[in-house]
């Protein structure tokens, strides 16, 4: 007898396409390769910033073979968010001072931090890359991913927490980079051998709420192609008529009048 007793669903009739997942794209530095990798998991657990009614604590990492992202949480008696979905801690704006900071500081000196209004780069960046995203929770209950390229460099990798509107002071934790650059080893590939995203060369317009792909447009500068001309060019017929209310100057009606209501 099996396990699961229903039975199968049937197939719709009219089945959508499914869509292939293409390789990676090679840019460890834009967000953690979260459908190629299955990372290492560094179950570390610890308090960052505490105040009497806050507190800011790591849940753990996981490391890629190329970056780490570290799971932040953040836990209060007093109300933290209406919308936990958003997250505490927005780098794409002007930074809040008085708001939950977060920061790292590498063994030589490199550093990065929330403050920076930080956008994903094309091209590899020359310094570390820090980004944070809300995961949800609760009114009291907030996770946050904090994102960091590149792997920390062997030596003592400072966590930085500062939060002044709950009383949290910056505050500095150790973390082995050491133990972080040896897990990175032990991150897995998923899909190895995907095929790369054909690249067609035509820029994206979008146009209202529909997105089309069109051949590069001409420059405002340059003039359009001449129209062809007839090889035989046929007499010009004897213009039509107009008719007797255009003839009288009356204008013609550019839209339907509106139905009386």
């Amino acid at each position: 007898m099996s396990f699961f007793t229903d039975a199968p669903r049937s197939r719709p009739l009219f089945p959508v396409p499914e869509q292939e997942l293409f390789g990676y794209n090679g840019r460890p530095w834009v967000e953690p390769p979260h459908e190629y990798i299955v990372p290492a998991i560094l179950p570390w657990s610890m308090p960052l910033g505490r105040a009497e009614r806050t507190i800011v604590a790591l849940r753990g990492i996981e490391v890629w073979p190329e970056s780490v992202s570290f799971q932040l949480s953040v836990y209060s008696r007093d109300l933290l968010l209406d919308e936990p979905g958003e997250g505490l801690i927005d780098h794409r704006r002007v930074p809040d001072y008085n708001a939950l900071l977060v920061g790292v500081l590498f063994p030589d000196g490199r550093r990065a931090s929330s403050e920076t209004i930080n956008v994903p780069s094309a091209t590899k960046p020359d310094q570390p890359v820090l980004r944070a995203q809300g995961l949800g929770g609760s009114a009291f209950h907030v996770d946050h991913e904090i994102f960091l390229w590149p792997l920390p460099p062997d030596g003592p990798l400072e966590f930085v927490v500062q939060w002044l509107d709950r009383d949290i002071e910056e505050t500095r934790t150790a973390l082995d980079g050491t133990a972080i650059r040896d897990a990175a080893k032990e991150a897995g590939e998923i899909w190895p051998g995907l095929p790369a995203r054909e690249a067609h060369g035509l820029p994206v317009r979008r146009v209202g709420a529909q997105a089309m792909i069109t051949p590069a447009w001409p420059r405002e500068s340059q003039a359009p192609p001449p129209l062809p001309q007839p090889s035989s060019p046929r007499p010009a017929s004897p213009p039509a008529e107009a008719p007797a209310q255009q003839r009288r100057g009356a204008p013609l009606p550019t839209r339907l009048p509106r139905r009386a209501r």
